[in-house]
């Protein structure tokens, strides 16, 4: 038997090579594999010794060639096959361990330039793989270090290696190169390049098998979209985070850790966010994190109970010994101090994650959008795809459309309320008073219901709070509950055509009330 290895990952090279050798299988490699195998002592034969021509170009032609294709590609037992390597000189090829040039690793370097990149674009390996993936039947083909012991074993129990496992082994293969291209595709398309090309496919490697998905009987997994973008990896973002410690992760908890994560991140300030379903049930920001926190749990202590915290600051001493006092499933942060790992450590089954980068307001830019950027979302028979709803740090564009103007104060809620709306699922409506949430509604089929909700949830709370609201209030009723519970300004995006009841309305009640012209549904 013959086996070629052509290798840029080298983890388990040797153990892989001495254990063919021991099942007397002669090892062809190209040059760098040759070498790595030669320093642990292991001899190979150069792939030129089948093609009897010598790698060219700087080593970008190295295996095309019928010797070696036509080794692997050829049927065994097909008699018409058979005779042509025979007459052509050519042996059949039964193993074909290939991984690719690292792409997306050295694309990802921002020091490195477009030559950089495109010299890292696998042209003999790609190949190799996949006319070795084509003929599973025959050639056992391996792209992950990770494959090897299992399949060495099975070799081993059985004396082969089934046509089960190669049949896998090909799928694993002809996905390693369709992920491979797929990733050199969204670098081509760069900043500049189509949002969203006739034909897209996305790239994702994953991270974690879950215990299950929402509910115990659904299967779930978690994985990371394979960004080529040197962004991508200095984002604060789930799928780079560091688990410090915890049990493991549902599908459930990184859904609400999202939620979290994505909320704070559009203030600058300190600010602690509670979540539960998603949704925020507590909001604050304070100049102590330490106060953000109790503001936030302070929100609505109810909800908060199990709920899951999202921090932009590191969790320092004092802030870790508040939340150490109630349970809460999991905390997301930029770090956490020593002193804070320490108190929060004594919970054995609170998971926290660090993002290790800074959590705070990203400017939209393409680059960030088309750097696996994109939010996802299935729907039978299909994915849809769009750009987020990111809320910076910056100034609102809005217009007072009321006879009062808002106060510096009533300013200062509004747009920490808007922000805050951002994270609330539709009809969302949230009242803040002091840069700390005091009412939510969320996800009700009419608005002036969320009105409601939010207002019964704040109770004396909301006299003197001001109102957000995700969308425009289609009717007068909204501002009018709003009016009623106390709420002295309102924000909203306003374009109903009814905006003039509403403004009459606010009027009425010397509501200050501003347009943004921008709405934030979250479904």
């Amino acid at each position: 038997m013959r086996a070629i290895i052509s290798v840029a990952n080298r983890e388990g090279l040797s153990m892989l090579a001495q254990e063919l050798q021991s099942h007397h299988v002669t090892l062809f490699s190209t040059h760098g594999t040759q070498q790595a195998l030669a320093a642990e002592g292991i001899k190979a034969l150069s792939t030129d010794e089948l093609t009897h021509f010598p790698q060219i170009l700087d080593g970008s032609v190295k295996t095309l060639h019928p010797a070696i294709f036509g080794g692997i590609l050829a049927h065994r037992g097909l008699t018409e096959h058979e005779k042509e390597l025979k007459s052509h000189h050519i042996v059949p090829i039964d193993i074909v361990v290939v991984n690719l040039y690292p792409f997306v690793e050295t694309a990802r370097d921002p020091s490195a330039s477009l030559d950089d990149a495109l010299e890292q674009i696998d042209i003999d390996g790609v190949a190799l793989v996949r006319a070795a993936a084509k003929n599973f039947q025959d050639v056992v083909v391996l792209v992950r270090p990770q494959d090897y012991a299992p399949v060495l074993q099975e070799w081993r129990e059985q004396g082969e290696i089934s046509l089960e496992t190669r049949r896998r082994l090909a799928a694993i293969a002809f996905q390693h190169t369709a992920s491979y291209d797929a990733a050199i595709a969204e670098y081509l398309r760069g900043p500049t390049g189509e949002r969203f090309p006739e034909e897209l496919t996305i790239p994702l490697g994953r991270l974690h098998v879950l215990r299950y998905g929402e509910n115990p009987h659904q299967h779930a997994a978690f994985y990371r979209w394979a960004d080529p973008s040197p962004a991508c990896s200095n984002l604060p973002s789930l799928a780079n985070c560091e688990i410090l410690q915890g049990k493991e992760l549902s599908y459930n908890n990184l859904l609400d850790l999202d939620a979290a994560l994505n909320i704070v991140q559009s203030f600058t300030a300190p600010a602690i966010a509670i979540v539960k379903h998603t949704n925020p049930c507590g909001l604050a920001c304070d100049d102590a994190l330490v106060e953000a926190y109790k503001k936030a749990h302070a929100g609505d202590p109810v909800s908060a109970f199990g709920g899951i915290i999202g921090s932009n600051r590191p969790i320092d001493k004092a802030t870790a010994s508040e939340i150490s006092q109630l349970f809460y499933e999991a905390i997301v942060a930029p770090d956490f101090a020593p002193e804070a790992r320490q108190t929060l450590g004594t919970r054995k089954n609170l998971r926290l994650l660090a993002t290790h980068h800074a959590i705070e307001p990203r400017a939209i830019n393409t680059q960030l959008l088309l750097g696996g950027h994109l939010e996802a979302r299935t729907v039978g028979g299909g994915l849809l795809l769009q750009t987020p709803d990111f809320v910076g740090d910056g100034e609102v564009d809005y217009r007072v459309v009321t006879d009062r103007d808002p106060t510096l104060e009533e300013i200062t809620d509004l747009m920490f309320a808007w922000k805050a709306v951002r994270g609330v699922k539709s009809n969302a409506i949230v009242l803040a008073h002091k840069l700390m949430v005091v009412g939510v509604g969320a996800g009700q089929m009419n608005r002036v219901t969320s009105v409601q909700l939010a207002v019964a949830k704040a109770g004396e709370r909301a006299r003197g709070a001001v109102l957000a609201s995700d969308a425009f209030f289609p009717f007068a009723d909204g501002v009018e509950c709003a009016a009623k519970a106390g709420i002295t300004a309102i924000i909203q995006p306003g374009g109903s055509l009814r905006d003039e009841e509403s403004i009459r309305m606010a009027n009425k009640h010397v509501i200050a009330m501003i347009f943004t012209g921008k709405r934030h549904f979250r479904h």
